[in-house]
């Protein structure tokens, strides 16, 4: 009675008025119930985003939690069929009215939300599927304090359970994928800030398959950081196929005809290779696996590079942490399970490799196939691996309950395309960013091992946009700085710090 009490108190309060001004300068005034979330700087970044997609042109978009309804009504002047939904019926309400005073009245709103456990989901889920799915998560900061909501909206504003999963993002996928309501190449942007639930969203994301990539951002000026992140299932019209055995899957690849994202592994790979066409053995809890990828500007030690940082995003989503590429801050929590990258292409932890990439091209005619190989230890039975070959290990001894090579898989695959895969809507990565993840990402070894080329000593002293690394000898420091572009020649020695 207490809730039901508070909820006709603030439903009778006198409506709020406000000015929304869209990304094309169109002033919208609003009256906004008590109980009806206002437009904030998170509004204006959704609606920013679905601007950068240029025109709908008919297709159709879901807005979950429409609130006062402009996301919906700023999405169908951008061209797109639009239906937005909203458990409160207050904002539902707000949203009709809004419509029909600004003579868009040929948007559905449709009360209720993804509400997992009810047949009601199918009123909004039926109405698929859809080409793009957007939701201004409530995992932002509360109003304050004379931006009353009631129990409807205060609810939305929490987590609404405790348990593995249950999360709102995850709850959305998971609807998504049992009601078939995404199109085969749609995708789903979710708003959300670098606190809490929204630090570990990606990773939430990549655990049940899906790839993700931040497309947009926005820093308040009390510092607390918006994203607009991007979520899409992998490569959808491409396959993942496996065999007993193969020779090497990278030369499988390059020898057939595949799409781009096709993903071919091998239980036992005969005749591995790495880098200067070093052998990878592949001994038993080693995966290995190769993706056909679209060719980029770029080296392929850039390639290789963001192939590393998806491997150690995949190894992240294992432990349920924070993706170490959601920011700087993840990336040195990352670094306590002492796991690093060693340029160009070497994963280690604890100094010692588990994993290896291998980036090839190969061009026919008119025609260049680049594939992405990628060899990891991911068990060690009897300790098979580290005795068999000098310098190596596996994932064994990191908080893992137990690596299961289909999960394994699953979200090393959600994370090769995160990193690769190319959209209609938005952009790759950009190369500074990259640029930026990869030095992070060799931080550790780099203050702990020094290169040796021609006996002299040399520390890493900067990484280049083309892959190279500069390097300073350590003797001499007022020596002008040399690149390196191949580790053929290099040799790396542990120091003690």
């Amino acid at each position: 009675m207490k809730f039901t009490q508070n909820e006709i108190e603030r439903v009778n309060l006198t409506p709020k008025t406000h000015t929304w001004t869209s990304p094309h300068n169109i002033k919208y005034l609003l009256k906004v119930p008590n109980t009806v979330y206002p437009p904030r700087e998170d509004t204006n970044l959704l609606a920013e985003t679905i601007m950068s997609f240029g025109k709908g042109k008919g297709k159709k978009i879901l807005e979950i939690g429409c609130g006062t309804g402009v996301i919906s009504l700023f999405a169908k002047t951008c061209g797109w069929d639009v239906i937005g939904c909203d458990i409160n019926p207050l904002a539902i309400a707000t949203s009709r009215g809004l419509a029909k005073k600004y003579l868009s009245e040929n948007i559905e709103f449709i009360e209720g939300g993804i509400e997992p456990q009810s047949v009601r989901t199918s009123r909004i889920f039926n109405k698929g599927p859809f080409d793009l799915i957007v939701w201004n998560l409530p995992y932002l900061e509360k109003p304050n304090e004379n931006e009353l909501l009631g129990p409807l909206e205060d609810a939305s504003l929490a987590d609404i359970g405790s348990k593995k999963n249950s999360k709102l993002h995850q709850l959305l996928i998971k609807k998504i994928e049992k009601e078939n309501s995404l199109k085969n190449e749609g995708n789903v942007i979710l708003i959300h800030n670098n606190i809490g639930n929204g630090r570990t969203l990606t990773s939430d994301c990549r655990k049940l398959g899906w790839a993700s990539r931040e497309i947009n951002q926005k820093i308040l000026p009390d510092g607390e950081k918006l994203h607009a992140t991007a979520l899409w299932k992998p490569w959808a019209n491409s396959e993942k196929i496996t065999h007993e055995e193969l020779d090497s899957t990278n030369s499988y690849l390059l020898d057939g005809e595949f799409p781009i994202g096709t993903l071919i592994i091998a239980k036992k790979q005969i005749k591995g290779r790495g880098q200067r066409k070093n052998n990878w053995t592949h001994i038993k809890g080693g995966w290995c696996g190769s993706w056909n990828i679209a060719l980029e500007d770029s080296s392929a030690a850039i390639i290789q590079a963001k192939a590393g940082l998806a491997v150690l995003d995949s190894i992240a989503t294992l432990m349920s942490d924070e993706l170490p590429t959601f920011d700087s801050l993840s990336m040195m929590k990352f670094s306590k399970h002492n796991i690093s990258m060693k340029w160009p292409n070497d994963l280690l932890i604890n100094s010692k490799k588990f994993a290896g990439i291998l980036s090839e091209a190969r061009t026919q005619g008119d025609s260049t196939k680049c594939v992405l190989g990628i060899g990891c230890n991911l068990t060690d039975q009897n300790d098979e691996i580290s005795s068999t070959i000098s310098g190596a290990a596996s994932l064994k001894k990191l908080p893992i309950s137990k690596i299961n090579q289909d999960e394994w898989e699953m979200i090393l695959h959600a994370s090769i395309a995160s990193k690769f895969e190319k959209s209609n809507l938005f952009s790759m990565d950009s190369k500074s960013r990259t640029m930026n993840e990869w030095w992070l990402s060799m931080e550790q070894f780099n203050k702990t091992n020094i290169a040796i080329i021609d006996s002299i000593k040399y520390k890493i002293n900067s990484l280049y946009s083309d892959g190279s690394i500069g390097l300073i000898p350590i003797k001499y420091n007022i020596s002008p700085e040399i690149r390196c572009y191949e580790s053929f020649n290099l040799k790396w020695e542990k120091v003690i710090i």
